[in-house]
């Protein structure tokens, strides 16, 4: 896993650019570090299988934490998922790619990398 940020400068730059370059069935802890409004998600999909990206609303998820929004990628596309008045996260904002939907999935994707780019304010 890469995680990269993009610097923060408030007055002209509010929005961060998050790029986790791997993602997979190990969460990624509190990635913002902070609360935050995630306005865009960039899923490019390169593994053998249809994966399903999972945000949380916390510092830290377990399996056992629902996710404040799931999205299902087909292998080998790419989807963007534009949120024009962004989605709250109060806590933080902690992501994990599985091959299941639900609460439940935990399988790793196969075969190819899942990258995501999140853009928040």
């Amino acid at each position: 896993m890469a995680l990269t940020t993009s610097p923060r400068e408030q007055t002209r730059f509010p929005n961060v650019l998050i790029l986790e370059s791997v993602l997979n069935s190990t969460a990624v802890s509190d990635l913002a570090g902070r609360p935050a409004d995630v306005t865009t998600i960039d899923i490019d999909n390169q593994s053998n299988a249809a994966a399903f990206v999972k945000l949380y609303d916390a510092v830290d998820a377990s399996v056992s934490n629902v996710p404040v929004i799931i999205i299902m990628v087909m292998n080998g596309t790419r989807r963007v998922v534009e949120l024009p008045t962004g989605v709250a996260f109060t806590k933080g904002i902690t992501a994990r790619c599985v091959t299941a939907g639900g609460t439940a999935g935990v399988g790793d994707p196969a075969g190819g990398n899942v990258g995501v780019s999140i853009v928040m304010r």
